[in-house]
């Protein structure tokens, strides 16, 4: 059973006894979405995170009829290897996404810019500079509060460059990777949270008490509001 909690400020929760329940809410809030902007202006933009947590939710957004050739994907954040690499979150949402495999959606690739981390994210910038707001994003957290690939210490990542739509990212005792910038993730007109357990709990917990702490502050201080989808187990 799901509870809705429109709590003080922009963030609302929306609780549930497991992660899939979570998952399935927030993909059929997510097709809505996705369904009134394709409506309204032709097309939709869509970004969502790569690693486990998130495989159900892509799964269930399978399950809804979209027109997907109106709608491009890009990952939050992509780790600096190749894209057919394990650990690359584009292999990985191409996998999840049966209309990214089966050609029926386009998907913004992270990858095929050279092998200097700085240059290849300018040149992602660059990219998106050229294209509206994301329309809905779908972003995971870290236990340590990180979002996409904006982690806590990284300064030069975390920077408020409004000029920038992509960044380096080197966070301390990581791979290199490449993120979508402060700006980019704070100017998408719908966000939401996909996170799981106590533990995750007790962390946004604590940077909606001191948002300027960590990265996800960068989510929960939106003007446009956060949405919150988090299973118990």
């Amino acid at each position: 059973m799901a509870v809705h909690d429109a709590a003080a400020g922009p963030v609302a929760w929306h609780r549930f006894e497991t992660l899939g329940d979570a998952s399935e809410a927030l993909a059929e809030a997510v097709a809505i979405r996705l369904s009134a902007v394709i409506e309204a202006r032709g097309g939709a933009l869509l970004a969502v995170p790569g690693g486990k947590t998130p495989a159900r939710f892509l799964a269930a957004l399978n399950g809804h009829d979209l027109p997907w050739e109106n709608v491009t994907l890009l990952p939050t954040d992509e780790r600096f290897v190749s894209p057919g690499d394990a650990a690359s979150n584009e292999r990985m949402i191409r996998a999840s996404v049966a209309p990214l495999a089966e050609g029926r959606a386009r998907f913004l690739s992270f990858h095929g810019d050279g092998d200097d981390l700085e240059a290849a994210a300018a040149a992602v910038s660059d990219t998106l500079a050229g294209l509206p707001p994301i329309d809905v994003l779908v972003s995971g957290m870290g236990a340590d509060g990180h979002i996409a690939s904006l982690f806590p210490g990284d300064a030069a990542a975390l920077e408020d460059d409004p000029s920038r739509q992509a960044v380096a990212a080197r966070p301390p005792g990581l791979p290199e990777r490449i993120s979508l910038s402060p700006s980019r993730l704070g100017a998408a007109a719908w966000a939401a949270l996909l996170i799981a357990g106590a533990e995750k709990q007790a962390m946004l917990a604590s940077a909606q008490a001191l948002p300027a702490a960590f990265p996800v502050g960068l989510l929960l201080g939106r003007p446009q509001g956060l949405d919150v989808y988090w299973g118990k187990v």
